[in-house]
């Protein structure tokens, strides 16, 4: 009997600690009986360190894991299990970003504020956080290009006559320093009066606008309506001529009418023989009687 109790009791202490144990991974795992999923499928440009089982959490809070990742083209598509208590909106929003100085990833969701709900059929296109790994790389990446640049600079200061170029160009720029900062202090005094200069006559101009302003503005007035006067003349200059031009009106007229030229050129001729002949015969127009 003593033997049977003993077993009894072993057999019971295994079964609570294996009891315990399932219970235990349930807890740690945050698993809950009759809780139901549902799944959502995601695209992101890339998605790091991400793997199957990390969480995702909505505003902060884990509400799932993701359950499925694979490629599609450029696009890594990532499958996510929701508790349904998860209500995602069209303008719902999801990023793979970092958890920790590891690398280790989860999928931030924002869930939206829209009336309309997101169709769960069709994938949207989440982002991709930049972590302190990346940041790392890509310190490496540029601590390597400064690098390589720096062994370039060695190599163009160490070759022949390089460095002797380099040595006459700052020569050069010492040179055209010290002359400019010598010219400066030699016409200071020069510079400093053509600043006075400037300034007073600066203060003079606007003296001079304050106080004609009125004349000016007048002026201004003045020349605006002679614009205007002017523009109307010009129209109706324009008006005459077009009316010339088109035969209108009485100098139109005159002008487009071809009998006026060939009567002026008969007058013209008549009187031209009338002269002639008073030339000849003048006694034919003038009698002249004494008593």
């Amino acid at each position: 009997m003593r033997d049977l109790s003993t077993e009894v009791k072993v057999g019971a202490v295994v079964v609570l600690a294996i009891v315990i144990l399932i219970y235990g991974v349930i807890w740690i795992k945050e698993y809950r009986f009759n809780v139901e999923n549902y799944t959502y499928t995601a695209g992101f440009p890339q998605v790091g360190t991400l793997e199957v089982g990390d969480p995702v959490a909505v505003l902060g809070v884990d509400k799932g894991e993701v359950s499925k990742i694979g490629l599609s083209g450029n696009t890594v598509r990532v499958t996510m299990s929701l508790t349904t208590d998860v209500k995602l909106k069209a303008d719902a929003r999801m990023t793979v970003m970092n958890v920790g100085l590891m690398g280790e990833r989860f999928v931030a969701i924002w869930p939206g504020e829209s009336e309309q709900a997101l169709d769960l059929s069709l994938p949207i296109m989440g982002k991709y956080d930049t972590g302190i790994p990346e940041v790392m790389g890509m310190m490496g990446e540029a601590i390597e290009d400064i690098r390589q640049l720096v062994y370039q600079l060695e190599g163009t200061v160490g070759e022949k006559g390089k460095a002797e170029e380099i040595r006459q160009i700052v020569v050069a720029l010492n040179e055209i320093t010290a002359n400019t900062d010598a010219f400066i202090k030699a016409n200071q005094q020069t510079m400093t009066t053509a600043v006075e200069d400037i300034s007073q006559a600066a203060g003079k101009m606007r003296q001079f606008v304050d106080t004609n302003s009125a004349d000016m503005e007048k002026s201004i007035s003045n020349f605006a309506e002679a614009s205007v006067k002017l523009n109307e003349i010009s129209v109706r200059l324009d008006d005459i001529s077009r009316q010339v031009s088109e035969g209108e009106g009485t100098l139109g007229k005159t002008l487009a009418d071809d009998s006026l030229y060939y009567d002026l050129r008969s007058a013209i001729t008549n009187l031209d023989s009338l002269v002639t002949d008073f030339k000849k015969n003048p006694k034919k127009y003038v009698h002249l009687s004494i008593f």
